[in-house]
């Protein structure tokens, strides 16, 4: 071993090793175990330690109710810009019904040349009246005489066929008087044949059936007759009817045209009257109490079109809240009326992570809404009002827009708890509010029983 000679106290040498100069102080060590003894202390008591777990978010202040965000009033027509309400600058204060800007349409006189337009179209649109009434009146007269021609056919047609039944009924007659000619001229000729009649009454007899037959035939000609007229009626009849039918159809074709050219006139005008109430809303107004943020407008002769932005202004709020935007990680563990510390720019707050009962500057404020979707990145927006708890501080006044921190109060945990969950990358405790997400008890509970031996 190395050695090093010194010289004590009277001159006499003394010799010490390397290992025992490099020693520390007996001071040193002690500090050293002590250090140690509390760092082994504090790992030990993380394990009991309780640890209050948040869901950490940022966003802004908004005003809840959305009428009262920030709003972008758009153009109504398409015209150009014709003044500016002196003293309307960006961040002038404005109340609801302020004039704020006035628009001009970019045509001359085209208020005056829309209204001639209307009054043209009213005049179409009584003459298609008057039209459409004198084709409603031709097919009443059509339907009445078409009524009349078919009633003046059907007795016509009724007359022909009684003149048919009383041709056939004489029918009937004659040939009873042919039968009975036919049967005197055979019996008369018998007679002649044996000898006992002169054939001088048996030539008597064939004229009178010659006489019975001709009447016959010339009843039947008549029957035959009668009902081809009595057919010819029922064919005039028909025609009558269907050339009335083509009338009346012809004529209601006629008004239903009228009636559709009526039609066409109002969709016309009505487009017209639109064009002439936009031109009425020329004058801009402010939609609300509020602050001008932005006019991004000249003076004679910027050309807007309809749509495009005039002025955007912040409405005054009545009841501010804060969006916040969290990990999707944690969303299953927030709802309504969890409590969340807020700290807000530009208000100084130091907000110890675990402890919320030593932060200070923060404010107190209560979930009531978390977004059913998320914003495309895996973020979740729930709204923040301010805590209804008397015992917290009220908000300050706070512009919309303010940038904002927070941390959504979850479960309280022992800390070694929440180290186990951060380093596996879990999500936060879903133990109840009032039940420890771990105990000792339950760590009993849950160890396997060995078997009996």
């Amino acid at each position: 071993m190395n050695s090093i000679g010194t010289l004590a106290a009277g001159g006499m040498p003394v010799r010490s090793t390397v290992f025992e100069l490099v020693q520390s102080s007996r001071l040193i060590r002690r500090i050293a175990r002590v250090v140690l003894g509390g760092l082994l202390l504090a790992v030990v008591a993380m394990f009991f330690l309780p640890w209050q777990q948040t869901s950490r978010g940022s966003g802004r202040v908004i005003a809840f109710v959305p009428q009262e965000r920030q709003q972008t009033v758009t153009s109504p027509i398409r015209g150009i810009v014709e003044s500016v309400t002196p003293g309307m600058v960006e961040g002038a204060r404005v109340s609801q019904g302020d004039v704020v800007l006035e628009l001009q349409p970019q045509a001359a006189n085209l208020r005056e040349q829309l209204e001639n337009q209307l009054d043209d179209l009213n005049a179409k649109l009584d003459a298609a009246g008057v039209k459409a009434g004198a084709y409603r009146r031709n097919i009443a007269g059509f339907e009445q005489a078409r009524d009349f021609a078919v009633l003046a056919a059907e007795e016509m047609v009724a007359s022909a066929k009684a003149k048919l039944d009383a041709k056939e009924r004489l029918v009937g007659g004659y040939r009873a008087k042919q039968l009975q000619a036919s049967q005197n001229h055979e019996r008369q000729t018998r007679l002649v044949r044996e000898g006992a009649t002169a054939e001088r009454e048996l030539e008597q007899l064939k004229r009178d059936l010659d006489v019975a037959d001709a009447e016959l035939e010339s009843a039947l000609l008549e029957v035959t007759a009668a009902e081809k007229e009595y057919e010819a009626k029922q064919h005039e009849r028909d025609e009558k009817r269907s050339s009335a039918e083509t009338r009346v159809d012809e004529s209601r074709a006629y008004e239903q045209a009228a009636i559709g050219e009526q039609s066409s006139i109002r969709k016309d005008i009505r487009d017209l009257e639109i064009k002439l109430e936009e031109l009425s809303r020329q004058t801009i107004t402010a939609p609300r109490d509020g602050t001008i943020f932005r006019i991004p407008l000249f003076e004679r002769g910027q050309a807007v079109k309809e749509g495009d932005p005039l002025f955007t202004i912040v409405p005054d709020t009545s009841q501010r809240a804060v969006e916040l935007w969290i990990n999707g990680n944690d969303v299953p563990l927030v709802r309504p009326g969890d409590h969340v510390r807020l700290q807000f720019e530009g208000w100084p707050a130091v907000q110890v992570t675990g402890w919320p009962s030593v932060a200070v500057g923060t404010f107190g404020g209560e979930v009531v809404a978390v977004d059913a979707t998320d914003d495309g990145l895996g973020r979740f927006r729930i709204q923040v009002r301010p805590c209804t708890d008397p015992t917290e501080q009220a908000w300050p006044e706070l512009r919309q827009g303010v940038r904002v921190n927070g941390w959504v109060m979850l479960r309280q945990v022992r800390l070694g708890w929440e180290i186990w969950r951060q380093l596996n990358g879990f999500p936060a405790s879903l133990a109840k509010p009032d039940e420890p997400a771990w105990s000792s008890d339950d760590a009993k509970s849950s160890a396997p029983k060995l078997p009996k031996s």
